[in-house]
C-alpha cells in the first residue's frame, strides 16, 4: 500500500512549519565544565585553560549575525555546566542572551547546573535574572558512585545547592540521577529515590547509565576494565523507579522523566512535540522550517567559522514530509501523550496508517504499544523504547 503525500518535496516541510507560525523555542550551549565526566558524551570541555571570553564573543557574534527568536516560548541554557563561570561572568553573558529577547515573565527559563560549582551568589544571579527552573545535576546520594562517575562533588554538595536554589527563590528545581551504576545494588537506588522524594523537588530526572562511543567508560569496559551491571538488576531499577516515583505523586510523562501534573519541562516537552528550536553555541543543533542544523562543535573551529561566515553550521538536513512524518511519531512515543497519527496527517499530508500500520499491528500484538485513540508505548514498553523507536525509522 503506497502512502498518500501531498508533496513530498523538502520545500513542502518548510512551507508546513512557516504556515504554523510557530516561534522556535531558544538553546543556548555553554560548554564548558569542571571536569570531564567519564560516562558524558555531550559537547563539553574542561573549563581550565580554556578562552572563556572568547567563546561567549563568539556567542554574541553568532546571535547577531543569525537572529534569536525575539518571543521564544521556552529558553534553555545548558552545557556543559552554564554555572561554572564566575558570577559576574555569568551575569554578563545572562544580560547579553535576554537583551536579545522580549521580556516574559512567564517564560520557562531553565539553566543546568552542578552541586560543586554552585553558590549562593549564582543562585542570586539567576534569581534576578528570571530564572524558573534550576536542573541540578546531583546523579547520586552515594560517594562512591559519584566517584564512579567522576564528579567532583560529594553528597552534601547536593543538599547545600538544592537549599541555596530553594533558600533563594528559585520557582522550580529538578534533580537529575543516574542509575544502573557498576557496582549499585537496588537497596542504594531504592535509598536514593526515597531520599529524592523527601526533599520534594519539582521535577525528577533518572537515566540508566549508557556507555557512548567516545567516552572513556566506552573504552574501559571495550578493554574490560569495567562492567556494567547485569541487565535483571538494571530492569528492575527500572521498575522500582517507576512504582516509587508514582507513588510519590511523581507520573512518567517521558521514559526518563517524572513530575507533577504541571511540572513537566516544557523546553524538553517542545523537542518531544516536534517544535521548531534555534540553538546557539558549539555543537547546538536548530529545527527551523523543517531543515535540521548542525553546528561545528570544536571551540576554535566554532569561533573561526562564526567571525568568517557569522554562523557556524557545517551539516544541514532537510527533511521530508515522510522524514518529519517519522520524526513525530518517534518523538511523540517516548512521551505518557503518546502520538496522534491524525494530528501527524493533518500536520504533514501523509497518510501515517498506510506508512506504519503493518509496524504498528506488530508492536501491539507483542504488548509493546497501545493503539486506541493515539499511539502509546505499553508498559512492556517503556523499557524498550529504542528498540520501538527503532521500527518507525
Amino acid at each position: 500500500m503506497t502512502p498518500r503525500r501531498l508533496d513530498n518535496d523538502r520545500s513542502a516541510v518548510a512551507a508546513i512549519h512557516r504556515q504554523q507560525q510557530a516561534e522556535p523555542s531558544l538553546y543556548v550551549h555553554i560548554p564548558f565544565c569542571e571536569t570531564k565526566c567519564p560516562y558524558c558524551d555531550f559537547n563539553s570541555y574542561r573549563v581550565a585553560g580554556r578562552d572563556v571570553d572568547g567563546y561567549l564573543s563568539a556567542l554574541a557574534r553568532e546571535m547577531d549575525q543569525r537572529g534569536v527568536p525575539r518571543n521564544p516560548p521556552t529558553l534553555f541554557l545548558g552545557g556543559g555546566t552554564p554555572t561554572v563561570v564566575e558570577p559576574d561572568t555569568l551575569a554578563r553573558y545572562l544580560d547579553d542572551i535576554l537583551g536579545r529577547i522580549q521580556p516574559d515573565p512567564t517564560r520557562e527559563f531553565t539553566v543546568e547546573a552542578n552541586p560543586g560549582s554552585l553558590t549562593r551568589e549564582k543562585i542570586a544571579v539567576l534569581k534576578e535574572r528570571g530564572v524558573t527552573r534550576l536542573s541540578l545535576g546531583a546523579q547520586s546520594f552515594f560517594d562512591h558512585h559519584l566517584a564512579t562517575l567522576g564528579r567532583v562533588h560529594a553528597a552534601r554538595d547536593i543538599e547545600e545547592a538544592y537549599a541555596w536554589a530553594r533558600d533563594g527563590g528559585i520557582p522550580e528545581v529538578n534533580l537529575d540521577f543516574i542509575y544502573a551504576v557498576p557496582k549499585m545494588t537496588l537497596r542504594e537506588w531504592n535509598e536514593t529515590l526515597a531520599r529524592a522524594v523527601s526533599w520534594a523537588p519539582d521535577h525528577l530526572s533518572c537515566y540508566a547509565l549508557t556507555f557512548e562511543p567516545g567516552t572513556e567508560f566506552f573504552t574501559k569496559r571495550r578493554a574490560g576494565r569495567m562492567r556494567s551491571i547485569d541487565e535483571g538488576l538494571e530492569l528492575a531499577m527500572f521498575r522500582l523507579t517507576h512504582r516509587r516515583l508514582d507513588h510519590a505523586g511523581y507520573k512518567r510523562y517521558e521514559i526518563s522523566n517524572f513530575a507533577p501534573a504541571g511540572y513537566e519541562c516544557k523546553h524538553n516537552l517542545g523537542y518531544w512535540r516536534n517544535r521548531p528550536y534555534a540553538g546557539f553555541g558549539a555543537g547546538a543543533v536548530s529545527y527551523l522550517d523543517g531543515e535540521r542544523l548542525s553546528n561545528e562543535r570544536g571551540l576554535a573551529r566554532y569561533a573561526t567559522s562564526v567571525g568568517e561566515h557569522g554562523h557556524a553550521v557545517v551539516e544541514r538536513e532537510a527533511l521530508t514530509t515522510e522524514d518529519a512524518a517519522r520524526e513525530m511519531v518517534v518523538l511523540g512515543l517516548r512521551t505518557q501523550h503518546g502520538v496522534d497519527l491524525a494530528e501527524v496527517d493533518a500536520r504533514y499530508g501523509i497518510s501515517t496508517r498506510a506508512l506504519f500500520q503493518q509496524t504498528i499491528d506488530k508492536l501491539v500484538a507483542g504488548d509493546l504499544i497501545t493503539d486506541t485513540d493515539r499511539l502509546r508505548l505499553a508498559r512492556r514498553g517503556w523499557r524498550l523504547a529504542d528498540g520501538i523507536s527503532a521500527e518507525f525509522v
